[in-house]
Order: structure tokens, then sequence, then C-alpha cells
């Protein structure tokens, strides 16, 4: 139970941070319209808009227990780390060709971005280990099973010649 809380808070944050930062890069493109880079912060509140939807829309698949949750998670956790990294890269270049006044922007946010990255990659990770560890234990019980439906079969078969020795002795 602590380990999926630990998960969810990871992603919750995660969330947060991704929200703060799409909010930030709206406040930016409202206060700064001359500002060169201004297109950059457009892109990047679109992509951070995707990253929370997608966040959201994995938290809610996995909160659900589907069987396919899991794989579904992991998928929209890779998109999203995907993206992110993508972003963080770009701030680079365009920080240093920023103003000024928004180097500290950016550097918070290649710090913000780096840390969810992280968070998402461990959580990605914790996924999947999971994952193996119930195909795993899928598998041994599947095998189990079939072995107790074999011996089932052996005894029925045992039972039914020893009724046709039976009657052959008789």
């Amino acid at each position: 139970m602590k380990k999926t809380t630990k998960k969810d808070n990871g992603i919750k944050d995660s969330i947060s941070k991704l929200f703060i930062l799409r909010d930030s890069c709206q406040g930016t493109c409202m206060t700064q319209k001359d500002n060169p880079n201004i297109i950059w912060f457009e892109g990047a509140t679109v992509l951070l808009q995707q990253g929370v939807d997608s966040l959201k829309s994995a938290k809610q698949k996995i909160d659900s227990g589907d069987g396919d949750a899991s794989k579904e998670f992991r998928s929209k956790v890779r998109e999203t780390v995907s993206k992110l990294t993508v972003l963080q890269r770009s701030s680079v270049v365009t920080r240093s060709e920023d103003l000024a006044e928004n180097v500290i922007w950016f550097e918070g946010a290649e710090y913000m971005i780096s840390d969810v990255v992280n968070q998402l990659q461990k959580a990605l990770q914790k996924t999947e280990i999971q994952a193996v560890t119930q195909a795993e234990t899928d598998s041994s019980e599947s095998d189990e099973s079939e072995l107790e439906e074999e011996e089932e079969e052996e005894s029925e078969t045992d039972d039914d010649a020893g009724k046709a020795n039976k009657k052959a002795a008789a």
C-alpha cells in the first residue's frame, strides 16, 4: 500500500510542477509580448499542458486497476518524459538567446523539468518491476494449475483403469 501511495504522490507532485511551469509560461506570454522567444513560451505551454493531461490520464488508468492499466500508464509516462526531455534541451538553447530577466526563469524551469523527469522515471521503473513480478506470479500460478489439472486427469485415468481391471477380473 505504501508503494502505491508513494508512486501516487510522485505523479501528483509531477503534475503540480508541470502546472506551475505551464502557468509561468502563459504569464510570460502575456507580459512579454515583445520577447523574441515568445514562440518558445507558447510551444512550452502547449507541451506542458499535454504533459499534464497525459499524466492525469495515466493516473486515472492506474487508479482504475484495469488489466491493461499498467501498460497504458507506462506508455503515457514515457511519452510525457520524451516531451519534457525535448523541452528541457530546447530551454538550454533558448536561455542563451533570451532576455537577461528570463535567465533565472530558465534555470528554475530546467531544474523543475529535470526533477519531474526523475520522478516519472522512478515511477516507470517501479511499474515495470511490478509488471514483471505480476507476470512471474501469473506464470507460476498457471503452471501450478496446469499441474493440478494433469494430476486430476491422471487420477481419473487411473480410476477408469482400475474399474476396467475389476470388470475384467469379474
